[in-house]
């Protein structure tokens, strides 16, 4: 590997006892983690049921008629509805109308705990009527969402090992954990010249060639995602010397990439890389997982060796302050006031 590419990890040792072999793996997924921090991970048994069919078939929801669909519209912009948080929203919810999405919470596969507080995080997510979907629609999303569980609590297992501290810190952190699956679709676009670059900056120039920018650079502020890309190319990831690096699309495998929140919290030993997708012309598909803490664990200095220290926060205020910066949710951050004192600690 040099370090212009993307890794590719077989993490099938990380769901066995082989030490020997989950050793290697550890080694292989720090180097990623700390240097360019994006990788591909390929080799998660076939019993999570995570593959390219599932996502098929959890993507039939995208041709819902139009009524069905404004149905689970979130109430920004279906003022008729009651779903803040969860749910879908659509092309309206960016100037650009390129993307729409809908976002599955744990209560498809648990049920959510009651802390007193009443808290927006743990909004239901809610459901098409079985009629509207093909027959087994919601157990495989729930399949899915336990997979993608295992997947991120195995990988923040073995970043745990090649940090040094005990696994229990992250995995503990996981109990009513609200992690997010996310289903995206990207429409086909016209032809360039027919784009309006509305927001600005959408088109940009790359190698003299012009193209549609389908999602800005970003760093996703959380601590780890974990991505289907549905076999269409276009997610590219930025190097340290400012290049950006094709992440090449895998039906076997997931790309695997760090956020901010997990950069902070280690003290930059795990680094969180900015990314971005470019279109190619056609419709895209996408199926991200967003692994997510409970709201109450407590962000704090973890015991390593020179790590910066910071303010302890709650995760639930950090993800309120940073979700609410997306279009999707503009207008809702005083629906929930922060738990306790939060600064950013990604700027503060």
């Amino acid at each position: 590997m040099t370090m212009s590419e993307i890794p590719v990890i077989d993490i099938a040792p990380l769901f066995d006892t082989d030490a020997a072999r989950r050793a290697d793996v550890d080694a292989a997924i720090f180097k990623a983690a700390s240097s360019i921090g994006f990788m591909t991970v390929v080799g998660q048994p076939a019993a999570l049921s995570v593959g390219p069919e599932a996502r098929a078939r959890m993507l039939k929801l995208f041709a819902l008629p139009p009524a069905q669909q404004r149905s689970l519209w979130k109430r920004n912009f279906a003022p008729e509805n009651s779903i803040l948080y969860r749910g879908w929203f659509p092309l309206e919810s960016s100037k650009a109308r390129c993307r729409e999405g809908f976002e599955f919470g744990p209560d498809i596969v648990r049920a959510l705990p009651d802390d007193g507080t009443d808290d927006l995080l743990y909004e239901p997510t809610p459901l098409p009527d079985p009629a509207w979907v093909p027959e087994g629609w919601l157990a495989t999303a729930q399949a899915y969402y336990l997979g993608m569980e295992d997947v991120g609590h195995r990988l923040l297992a073995s970043v745990s090992r090649g940090l040094g501290i005990d696994e229990r810190i992250f995995r503990d952190a996981f109990d009513d954990g609200i992690s997010t699956l996310r289903l995206l679709h990207y429409p086909r676009q016209g032809p360039l010249a027919e784009v309006v670059d509305e927001p600005p900056g959408r088109l940009i120039d790359i190698g003299g060639k012009r193209v549609e920018l389908v999602s800005r650079a970003h760093v996703d502020s959380g601590l780890l995602t974990v991505l289907a890309q549905c076999g269409v190319p276009g997610l590219q990831a930025r190097h340290a010397d400012g290049r950006w690096i094709d992440v090449p699309p895998r039906d076997d495998g997931f790309a695997i990439n760090f956020g901010g929140l997990l950069d902070r919290w280690t003290g930059g030993r795990v680094r969180a890389t900015s990314h971005r997708v470019i279109g190619v012309g056609e419709q895209r598909f996408s199926v991200p997982f967003f692994f997510e803490p409970r709201p109450s664990t407590l962000i704090a200095p973890l015991p390593i060796a020179g790590v910066r220290p910071f303010a302890p926060f709650l995760y639930g205020d950090h993800l309120w302050a940073t979700t609410t910066q997306f279009p999707e949710n503009f207008g809702l951050g005083h629906l929930r006031p922060a738990h306790g004192p939060y600064v950013d600690p990604l700027t503060g």
